[in-house]
């Protein structure tokens, strides 16, 4: 069996978020931004002094996730993260090539999207979903922080768009849509959260 202790602390560091971390379970831990004037949120209009970019509804929020005909500046989610995957080099040294491996022996040794599932599967209720819902979730953030480690596996300065994906997870949310441009460095994530904390 594939031991974690093989890869870097970084890529460690997500490997203990999918196993054992808190995910979904408690209050958004990081500031989210004011908006100054009325924006077009992708359900209604929001008013000034309202958080920008959320959904609290986590039904309304994987509608959204799935809704492939956005209009500017709205994006369908994954075909952003496909565009910043495409900045993850292809690993080249042996050791790259080892550790690439090792990683990907180790998701299914390991099966991280069980290991999600098993811990959002009790809070169905509390986040007024379903079962299969809450499969869809565990498969939504399974392969994002799959992607997260892969980043930090295989590129050597921080990667910002899976960087930031990782803060939202690591703070209680989930990237659930883009707004701004078609590119993962041009833009913020739209996030789903229980509740939040004002700036």
């Amino acid at each position: 069996m594939q031991s974690k202790d093989v890869f870097p602390a970084r890529v460690r560091e997500v490997i203990d978020l999918i196993e054992q971390g808190d995910l979904l379970s408690e209050a958004y831990k990081e500031s989210v931004p004011i908006v100054d004037i009325a924006t077009q949120t992708p359900q209604h209009y929001i008013e000034m002094s309202t958080p920008a970019n959320l959904f609290n509804d986590l039904q309304e929020a994987l509608q959204f996730y799935q809704e492939e005909d956005l209009e500017p500046p709205y994006y369908h989610l994954p075909d952003i993260t496909a565009e910043a995957l495409g900045d993850i080099p292809a690993a080249t040294s042996d050791e790259q090539r080892a550790l690439n491996r090792a990683l990907i022996e180790y998701e299914e040794e390991h099966n991280f999207y069980e290991l999600i599932k098993e811990r959002i599967a009790p809070l169905a209720a509390k986040l007024h979903i379903e079962d299969e819902e809450a499969s869809f979730v565990a498969d939504i953030i399974s392969n994002d922080l799959y992607h997260c480690a892969k980043a930090r596996l295989l590129l050597e300065e921080s990667h910002p768009y899976f960087e930031h994906m990782l803060s939202i997870y690591r703070n209680q949310g989930m990237p659930i849509g883009w707004i701004g441009s078609e590119a993962p460095d041009e833009g913020e994530f739209i996030i789903y959260t229980r509740t939040y904390n004002l700036e």
